[in-house]
């Protein structure tokens, strides 16, 4: 069996595994949508009680946020990176 990392309880590495977490569960829940094979191979990993985890993420409306909330990250991204760019050309421009 490989080593395992231990993640204590109300620490900051455990709020670092809450988006691991997610980022796992939409790929296998979703995996023509959002593969991410590195965060199932990171949370293999640990040495977590992912059950009481994945019992706040039980449910339509739960995944459903977490997937809006990712979209809109990237739309925020997408957004930012085309705004950069038009203030590039117009600096060039005049």
């Amino acid at each position: 069996m490989p080593f395992q990392y231990h993640i204590e309880k109300n620490t900051v590495q455990e709020t670092l595994v809450i988006p691991l977490f997610a980022r796992k569960t939409c790929s296998e829940r979703y995996p023509s949508l959002f593969s991410d094979p590195e965060a199932e191979r990171v949370c293999a990993s640990l040495d977590y009680d992912f059950a009481s985890r994945e019992k706040k993420m039980r449910g339509y409306r739960d995944i459903s946020r977490k997937l809006g909330l990712i979209h809109r990250q990237m739309l925020r991204f997408c957004d930012n990176a085309v705004n950069m760019k038009i203030v590039k050309i117009s600096f060039r421009e005049g």
